[in-house]
């Protein structure tokens, strides 16, 4: 039978992958989750929203067992899936504001190769997250226009629904490397680990773990952390599940790219994965929980973006700061009612010899802010628990295209504005494995012109329909 179905496949990605499906299914031989680091799991993922946090990284849903193939820990399989249908107001001008996409659907094989290896692989093949060169339209400014000086990039129609972090049509949050997520081989011994490949950099809360869904209602400090690179990551971990106090240490290199697009280094629109020959980048990051239901997150990250072409001086591809410190706190006196917050500094900008070679100020930019949060929910049943979850967000909309503009005196625009967002999510959370919410996002940007989200010229310029947006999202994980 899964020779005939096979052959009926031409693809033989979707061959292997239906393969390992059905073993999976047939096996029904249920295993713990793999762990790297003495119970702490070492893949990306969520808690479920209103569960309890038992150890320093146990905030994941992936601490669920996977399927064992065949009765082994060699090789396990656990899908991930998000989909939402929304309205997005920046998208109005078209009328493209309402969208029902799929947001991830993550195949994810992991193992273990012996006592002190293991592995992670998550193919997603769904990828809308990179920024694309748009065409430009008349009374309408797009920072993501190609531009003259450089290689010659050819324009695409979608570029103007992706155009930056306030023009955006994807539901997920993470750049990958073509269909890989993440991919990485771990050495454990005790405490110490060592993870090499493509991984989550540990930074800051994970998204979904602070109660956001989408990229529509994620704050725009979780956005920017939602960052996968590819490198090396060293880990201490003191922690045993029910002992406390717990700690986590990570120092990671890597090649420092993944936040290109938040600061428009578009950099002629290469794949946002590629090394753009600037120094590694340097992350410290550590977890401390002194019990159960306190946590609190540090991360201190050094590096660069970009690169600077002297024989092409070019704005938006340029080298760029790209440092940040990100303190976050987590506080759940019930197993209903949980608090969180993060702030973050972000330093940006072109590099001191980049702007001198482009003629702005070299001064680095800072991109400071807050979210803070609450989570409350209640069980209906032993299967089913209904919550909600509200985030309040202020932080700077100072970034690379800012200073452009402003220090041009262009389009109405200088430094020191705020960017607001206040989000309120309800969800249904069925058996620790499905999840239907519903989230309101109310955004107040004060340049959306620059964002090609309203014209700058004709008899509506600096008008539109604001950024407002609201959704209905329907999320699973299975096994």
């Amino acid at each position: 039978m899964i020779t005939r179905l096979v052959r009926t496949r031409g693809n033989p990605f979707t061959a292997v992958l239906f393969v390992v499906f059905y073993l999976s299914i047939a096996a029904g031989n249920h295993v713990t989750a793999q762990n790297c680091n003495n119970g702490v799991p070492c893949n990306e993922g969520t808690r479920p929203t209103g569960q309890p946090i038992t150890s320093v990284n146990d905030d994941s849903i992936n601490t669920k067992t996977g399927f064992s193939i065949p009765d082994n820990d060699k090789l396990r399989v656990r899908v991930k899936f998000m989909a939402a249908w929304g309205h997005d107001s920046a998208q109005a001008s078209l009328g493209l504001e309402k969208q029902g996409r799929i947001g991830y659907a993550i195949v994810e094989l992991f193992g273990n190769i012996n006592k002190h290896l293991s592995y992670v692989l998550e193919i997603n093949p769904v990828t809308e997250t990179k920024a694309l060169a748009a065409c430009g339209e008349e009374h309408f400014f797009f920072p993501n226009v190609p531009s003259t000086i450089g290689p010659r990039v050819n324009c695409d129609p979608d570029g103007r629904t992706r155009v930056d972090d306030y023009r955006f049509i994807a539901f997920d949050l993470v750049d990958q490397q073509g269909a890989i997520r993440q991919a990485h081989l771990n050495y454990q011994r005790g405490k110490f680990g060592v993870k090499f490949g493509r991984f989550m950099l540990p930074v800051g809360f994970h998204w979904e773990d602070a109660g956001s869904f989408t990229s529509k209602d994620a704050t725009h400090i979780q956005r920017i952390n939602a960052e996968t690179n590819f490198g090396v990551d060293l880990s201490f971990t003191h922690a045993r599940k029910g002992h406390y106090p717990s700690v986590a240490i990570n120092f990671a290199t890597f090649l420092g790219e993944g936040n290109r697009r938040s600061d428009y280094d578009y950099f002629y629109f290469l794949n946002p994965d590629l090394d753009t020959n600037s120094a590694v980048t340097g992350l410290l990051s550590g977890t401390f929980m002194p019990y159960q239901q306190l946590e609190f997150r540090a991360a201190l990250k050094r590096g660069f973006t970009g690169s600077k072409v002297e024989r092409l001086p070019n704005y938006f591809a340029s080298k760029r700061h790209d440092s940040a410190l990100v303190l976050s706190a987590r506080y759940q006196p019930f197993k209903h009612l949980t608090a969180f917050g993060e702030w973050a500094n972000y330093t940006w900008g072109p590099t001191q010899t980049s702007a001198k070679m482009l003629g702005f100020t070299t001064n680095p930019i800072e991109k400071s802010g807050y979210y803070a949060g609450v989570d409350v929910s209640a069980p209906v049943t032993d299967a089913l628990t209904v919550g909600m979850v509200v985030t309040r967000e202020e932080l700077s909309r100072d970034d690379s295209l800012i200073k452009f503009l402003a220090e041009q005196d262009r389009l109405r625009v200088s430094m020191g504005k705020t960017e607001r967002s206040t989000v309120f999510r309800w969800y249904a959370q069925i058996a620790d494995s499905v999840t239907l919410a519903f989230y309101r996002n109310l955004l107040s940007n004060p340049f959306p012109w620059v964002s090609g989200i309203e014209p700058i010229s004709g008899p509506r310029a600096f008008t539109g329909r604001g950024s407002d947006k609201w959704g209905i999202v329907v999320r699973f994980q299975v096994p």
